[in-house]
Parts: structure tokens; C-alpha cells; sequence
């Protein structure tokens, strides 16, 4: 259902003449565990889940605010935020710390 949507607006984007969409990637990597990840996409709702499965990697296509937050990290991680293959992001956190990518895009 994601990627109809996401080939919806790319062929929007393309038929009106505006820019075309950014390729965002959100990923965490790296040898720990988290006990919540948190991730927001522009237009999409934040969305939390507990105990993921890691390597995590994610993808959206709208400009905006991209945001992921890891809670209860153990070991160390690594969080990215990847626009058209440029790396915009990144963070890296050992047990106990937080971990938060932020990146804000104009629409």
C-alpha cells in the first residue's frame, strides 16, 4: 500500500511540473538494542516500536521534517537520515544514552 502511494505522488509530482520528491532513507545500525525506536516521515503519523528488529532501515518520499528517536539503548547504535543518497544525519549512542536524527526539509 506504501509503494502505491509513493508511485501516486511521484507520478503527481512529475505530471505537474514541481521538483520530484526527495528519496529519504531513515536507518539504525550497529552491534545493540533498543527498547523503543521512534520514527516520523513528513505527512505520515509518528509511528513507535518496541523491541525492534535492527539492522532498522525505512523510506519516504515527501519533503518536511524526518525524525527517528531511539529509547533504552543498549550497546551502540547508529542513526541516519539519507536524502537522495546524500547522508544529511547522523548520530551515534552507547547503553543508557538516547539516540535522536532530526532533519527538516522546505516544502
Amino acid at each position: 500500500m506504501k509503494t502505491a502511494a509513493l508511485l501516486v505522488g511521484l507520478l503527481l509530482a512529475g505530471s505537474t511540473g514541481c521538483a520530484t520528491a526527495p528519496h529519504i532513507r531513515v536507518v539504525v545500525e550497529g552491534t545493540g538494542t533498543t527498547d523503543h525506536l521512534t520514527y516520523t516521515f513528513p505527512g505520515e503519523e509518528e509511528r513507535t516500536l518496541r523491541n525492534p528488529a535492527l539492522p532498522f532501515e525505512r523510506m519516504g518520499a515527501r519533503k518536511g521534517r524526518v525524525a527517528i528517536r531511539l529509547e533504552g539503548v543498549q550497546g551502540e547504535l547508529t542513526c541516519k537520515i539519507i536524502i537522495n543518497g546524500r547522508q544529511v544525519k547522523t548520530a551515534t549512542s552507547s547503553t543508557g544514552a538516547a539516540l535522536a536524527c532530526d532533519h527538516s526539509m522546505a516544502v
